[in-house]
This record gives structure tokens, sequence and C-alpha cells, in this order.
């Protein structure tokens, strides 16, 4: 009797613990969460890649910004220098 009702006891653990097939609703769920996920991680690299042209594209024109301020700086001496010796001195 005692093991019957084991054995009993043991097929209804195994039958109530062992795998369940998942329904059809949760595997469509599961495939669209990873194309989700699949198309952010593609906008991801996509806008990092972008990151790094607008980066790029930054420093070329903070190179470009210093070198304007170098001319105009450069040409605001000429103009001072030219300016001076044109004036006489009282």
């Amino acid at each position: 009797m005692k093991k019957i009702l084991a054995v009993l006891l043991l097929a209804v653990v195994i039958i109530g613990c062992g795998p369940s097939m998942a329904k059809k609703e949760t595997l469509d769920a599961l495939a669209e969460a990873r194309a989700a996920l699949e198309a952010a991680q593609a906008k991801i690299t996509e806008l990092e890649n972008a990151m790094g042209e607008l980066r790029a594209k930054k420093a070329e024109l903070e190179q470009e910004i210093n070198g304007l301020e170098e001319a105009i700086g450069t040409l605001q001496n000429k103009i001072d220098t030219h300016c001076r010796k044109g004036r006489r001195i009282k």
C-alpha cells in the first residue's frame, strides 16, 4: 500500500512538474520581443555610428574655427599696426 501510494505520489510530481508546452501566444510574444530587441540593437549601432561621424565633424569644425580665430588675430594686429603708424602723437 505504501509502495503504491509512493509511486502514485511520484507520478503526480513528475506529471505536474514536468516540462509543459508553451502556448502559441507565449511563443509569439517571445518572437515579437526578440525582433524588437534586434531592431533596437541595430538602431543603437546606427546611432553610435552617427555619433562618431558627428564627433569627427565637430573636431573638424573646431579646427576651422581655431584657424579663423588666428586669422582674425593676425588681421587685427596688422590693422592695429597700420593705424598707429598713421596717427601722430602730440
